[in-house]
């Protein structure tokens, strides 16, 4: 087995769930969270709803709409946002993207992790659903605590915990968002930028992955 880890985030890089369409299971449950504060159920409001979003101006938010404190909106999003996902899950809406059979060999020559901003019992259940375990030594999810974001990516610390449990000082990760780039970073891991859309990034499937790592593998190496 090598000594380098590669590890992924999970939405949009091993399960196609980020859907934001009017319909989806995002903006369903972040309606329903604005519905049960009373506040205008816009597609403005919905969009404040989104983490990076409310770590900016998640107080000026709650204070427009009469919110005690940030901790009260917070686990009322959670809940609706875990019931949803789980439902999105359960249902059949979420599921793997078809490219992840590439890890298949990869893993018989890595150690793959899995590190996600999701919920851990979300990252649980995917993995256990999709019978992943066979692929990944390691997968990490979030708290559900407002306080436990501070640890979430782009904080490096759930990669350092995965560099730790798989006992590797080095490697790759990959993720579709520019949180995932700075957390990989940040733990000394070499980014890789995952754009199905082909708009930007380093690969547009993960079928390019191992001859990314390969090449930059040969590249270190002279």
């Amino acid at each position: 087995m090598n000594t380098l880890v590669i590890g992924f985030d999970m939405d949009g890089v091993i399960i196609d769930s980020d859907d934001f369409t009017p319909e989806g299971w995002i903006v369903e449950a972040f309606m329903k969270t604005l519905r049960d504060f009373g506040i205008p159920a816009t597609e403005e409001n919905a969009k404040r709803l989104y983490i990076s979003n409310l770590r900016r101006d998640g107080d000026e938010f709650c204070a427009q709409f009469g919110i005690p404190d940030i901790e009260t909106l917070w686990a009322q999003r959670e809940r609706n946002y875990l019931n949803g996902k789980l439902t999105a899950i359960a249902s059949g809406r979420v599921a793997p993207f078809p490219d992840i059979d590439v890890l298949e060999s990869l893993a018989r020559e890595y150690p793959l992790g899995i590190v996600s901003n999701s919920p851990q019992e979300i990252v649980d259940l995917v993995v256990k659903k999709f019978s992943l375990d066979r692929l990944f030594r390691v997968w990490l999810g979030r708290g559900h605590r407002w306080d436990e974001l501070a640890t979430a990516k782009p904080a490096p610390d759930m990669l350092r915990r995965m560099l730790a449990v798989i006992g590797v000082d080095r490697g790759y990760f990959i993720g579709d968002q520019q949180d995932d780039v700075i957390a990989a970073r940040a733990a000394g891991l070499v980014p890789i930028l995952i754009d199905r859309n082909g708009e930007q990034g380093d690969i547009t499937s993960l079928n390019e992955l191992p001859e990314f790592i390969a090449h930059h593998e040969r590249v270190q190496q002279k």
